[in-house]
């Protein structure tokens, strides 16, 4: 005969495991989903940009000498030489190759003497870029005949780390330091020094062949929210015997 009793428990069994079966499904969706989430948040927080201190600043070409020359530089600002006797100084843009490839760079003659001129120093020599816009003269009118002329515009440099530029010597021998002012030095008509060349080159000096300098701006003590030219500077003191003569190549002068 047929058993009610154990067909029902059959039911009940197969009841009971459609039930377990079920919950372990939804389990196992439950998880999936918890899966699909964290895999979500950490997509979104890849894709977004990581957030930094400052914004980067753009590379500032000050020169790299490739235009028509003569006494401006890239900024459209003034750039000359600064002498006194009987020292002596002359620049002149030449092609030159770096890596290879044709390019203009800046030659820096100069003969810096030990003896002679203003208190018997020897005069001074060096090349100067400006970075600051002068001020424009303002034309005289009735009512205003001897008009003030518009403020420099100094150049805002504090975003900048590193003054960078290429650099040659003719033989090796030579040697100078660069100049920064700031509007105070501009006014007293000098500048801040950095220290031998040849501390912020590959090589630990000049050479014949092209190398990058890089200076920390930090290394100048002035008002990097002000900032006036750039100098290089054949001082007195890299050549304590006797002076020295020589010429140096420069190109790509800028901040970074």
């Amino acid at each position: 005969m047929f058993d009610f009793g154990e067909l029902l428990m059959l039911k009940v069994v197969q009841v009971d495991s459609d039930r377990e079966r079920k919950g372990v499904q939804m389990k196992m969706n439950r998880v999936a989903l918890g899966v699909l989430a964290v895999w979500g948040v950490i997509a979104l927080a890849l894709s977004r940009p990581i957030p930094s201190a400052t914004a980067a600043v753009p590379l500032l070409m000050v020169d790299n000498f490739d235009g028509p020359g003569g006494l401006t530089n890239m900024l459209d600002n003034r750039a000359s030489t600064f002498v006194k006797a009987p020292s002596k100084v002359m620049v002149s843009v030449l092609e030159d190759a770096i890596e290879g490839k044709k390019t203009r760079v800046l030659m820096i003659r100069y003969e810096k003497k030990q003896t002679g001129g203003p208190f018997d120093g020897g005069g001074w020599a060096g090349y100067y870029t400006l970075v600051k816009s002068p001020g424009a003269v303002v034309a005289p009118t009735l009512e205003s005949p001897t008009p003030e002329p518009a403020e420099d515009k100094y150049l805002d440099a504090s975003g900048y780390k590193m003054l960078t530029f290429l650099v040659r010597g003719e033989t090796g021998a030579e040697n100078f330091v660069i100049g920064l002012s700031d509007q105070h030095w501009d006014q007293v008509g000098d500048s801040v020094k950095s220290q031998e060349i040849g501390k912020y080159l590959p090589a630990g000096k000049l050479t014949t062949e092209w190398q990058e300098a890089m200076i920390p701006l930090d290394e100048f003590f002035l008002d990097h929210t002000r900032l006036s030219g750039i100098a290089v500077v054949f001082d007195g003191g890299l050549f304590p015997v006797a002076g020295s003569a020589g010429k140096i190549y420069l190109d790509d002068i800028a901040l970074e």
